[in-house]
């Protein structure tokens, strides 16, 4: 324990001693012991509560089963009460870093920051600490929620808004400037929800463990070692995606202050491994039978490596990497997209094989596999078995996906919009389409019984009748195209990986309302036909090209006129109707078998 504090420690020093160093090569004035000490200590701070925040609603809404009812299980009900006060913290210590992170940047002391006006002006010109703005207003509504939160499926909602809370941070910073920083970001922001889930998961399990009479601790150990398996696994790949697109793997820079302390971070990760297999090993079964003394033994070394990890990440976040040496000049393109682009894509066999991975959307495929094919591999160990087309659908849906993101579709979607909406369209109709042929309900309702509860709730029983669904994505196009939430999320990394995300989630309500074997009433599909020719009738017709600055910006001498491309893009969205038949003819294929 004490050298895990001293690490610790030494952490914190090695974190104000970067922000020391990055002042003095800026030529920056010191902005005081308060900020240089204050803002490593409180960022460890919010990083811990954050973590705590989705530890804790992890055990309550996927760790913990509820109860037959669908309300929260004592141990949930618990866990989700803890939660509220570890969002409070996170709440608190994101608001702190607001001006810490203006005085830091201006150099100025935090005194000088703390006024109303310093701070407003500053705010727009710093996405730093305007995204930690954000951070503190989204804590503090899941603080506010957990409070209200009695059932299993909104502390699943609450979850989900606990990991959104971790991205504005993870997405601005060193990762997102600099040369493939599409990849940084990308690998960043996985690396940061997958350590918070894990770190946050032991916390809650060990609290639990620590309690005279754990309720449903048999439960919630094996559900957690899945998890943490899985989670070390990812932030090992994703640090290292993350450390290879910062720096060269070359000697020098690895003894560059940036990379001793890489290196001392990727030697705490595979500590870490050694210890959760120790876990596996001796402590989890013992601790199921009822005998938790190693695994809170384990447990508690483990908790504090961890947090001398997320200082050693605080530290590596706070600290500039190795300059590249003398290498070719970014082109506009290569600093806006993080990549180049040599020329228009070559052909359509070009925008399937001259891609760029997205890594985010690699994962989430990734796991939607190997999630799927468990279920399917259960229902065989119990003597049942699942449709090979069922199976093949969802196969072909996931491949779709990453065709839409991974592919030349992705690469050549950032800058051109005509192969954007291409993409767009590929992840609103047709990829959802396979996914729901995939059936993955019907399978998480035989594998899962649980989920038989989050579909029993009167929402979701609402978005799965047609009308309302199509209401859902006639909304989600009108704030997109109608009032121009398009332009922003076009314009930058983050902002186009949530674009798809929406498009995809919205896609997969809307057709699987349409196939659910539901009446559909002929005003749905009318409605659903009239805004997808308004969409593509109004790119025609509009007469300021979308997220112009943005594509100005990139300098493609290749795409000339942006308004040309508009129309190319609103005559693709027209053609596109044409996925709206095979899912209209499931729907009504469906709702005559009934």
């Amino acid at each position: 324990m004490a050298g895990t504090s001293l690490g610790l420690l030494a952490a914190l020093w090695l974190t104000a001693s970067a922000g020391s160093a990055i002042a003095d090569v800026l030529g920056l004035p010191d902005p005081g012991l308060v900020v240089r000490y204050g803002l490593p200590a409180v960022r460890v701070v919010a990083d811990v509560g954050a973590a705590a925040t989705v530890g804790f609603l992890l055990l309550a809404a996927v760790l913990a089963a509820p109860q037959a009812s669908g309300y929260l299980d004592v141990a949930g009900y618990r866990s989700v009460r803890v939660a509220a006060g570890c969002a409070w913290l996170w709440a608190g210590a994101a608001l702190v870093m607001v001006p810490l992170t203006v005085a830091e940047v201006l150099g100025r002391p935090v005194g000088d920051v703390l006024a109303l006006g310093p701070l407003a002006a500053a705010l727009p010109l710093l996405p730093t600490s305007a995204a930690w703005l954000l951070t503190a207003v989204l804590a503090t509504l899941i603080a506010v929620g957990c409070r209200a939160t009695l059932t299993w499926g909104w502390a699943g909602v609450l979850l989900a808004a606990a990991v959104v809370g971790l991205l504005p941070v993870a997405a601005t910073g060193h990762s997102a400037v600099g040369g493939s920083h599409d990849l940084a970001t990308d690998s960043l922001m996985i690396h940061v929800v997958v350590a918070a889930v894990w770190v946050g998961g032991l916390i809650a399990v060990l609290s639990l463990a620590a309690r005279p009479s754990p309720d449903q601790l048999g439960t919630v150990l094996p559900r957690f070692s899945v998890t943490a398996a899985w989670c070390w696994g990812l932030m090992a790949l994703s640090g290292l995606a993350n450390l290879a697109v910062r720096i060269p793997l070359a000697l020098p820079n690895l003894l560059s202050g940036y990379g001793v302390i890489a290196v001392a971070k990727t030697a705490s990760l595979v500590l870490l491994g050694v210890l959760g297999y120790l876990h596996r090993r001796s402590a989890l079964a013992p601790a199921v039978r009822g005998d938790r003394r190693a695994l809170l033994r384990l447990g508690a070394g483990e908790v504090l490596l961890m947090l001398a990890t997320i200082g050693l990440a605080v530290g590596l976040g706070r600290t500039p990497p190795p300059a590249p040496g003398e290498t070719d000049e970014p082109s506009r393109t290569g600093e806006e997209l993080g990549y180049e682009l040599a020329g228009p894509p070559s052909g359509v066999g070009g925008l399937v094989v001259d891609g760029r991975p997205d890594l985010v959307f690699v994962v989430v495929v990734v796991v939607m596999l190997v999630a799927y094919l468990a279920g399917v591999r259960r229902l065989g160990a119990e003597g049942r078995v699942w449709p090979i087309r069922r199976s093949s659908a969802w196969l072909a849906g996931c491949a779709v996906v990453l065709l839409a993101t991974s592919s030349g579709l992705g690469r050549y979607g950032a800058a051109m919009l005509s192969v954007g909406v291409a993409a767009q369209l590929l992840l609103t109709l047709v990829a959802p389409l396979l996914l729901v042929l995939g059936a993955p309900l019907a399978l998480a309702r035989l594998a899962v019984p649980e989920v038989n509860r989050v579909l029993a709730h009167p929402t979701v029983a609402v978005l799965c009748r047609p009308f309302p669904a199509v209401l859902v994505f006639a909304a989600t196009m009108a704030m997109l195209y109608g009032f121009g939430l398009i332009d922003p999320l076009l314009s930058s990394q983050p902002g186009r990986l949530a674009l798809d995300v929406l498009l995809l989630v919205v896609g997969v309500v809307l057709v699987g309302a349409l196939t659910s074997g539901a009446v559909a009433r002929g005003r749905a599909v009318a409605l659903l036909v009239l805004v997808q020719a308004g969409v593509g009738i109004g790119l025609l017709l509009r007469t300021e090209p979308i997220a112009a600055t943005f594509y100005r910006g990139l300098g493609l001498p290749w795409v000339p006129d942006l308004l040309d491309q508009q129309r190319v893009a609103g005559v693709v969205w027209l053609v596109g109707q044409v996925a709206l038949v095979p899912i209209i003819a499931v729907g009504v294929a469906r709702a005559r078998a009934r």
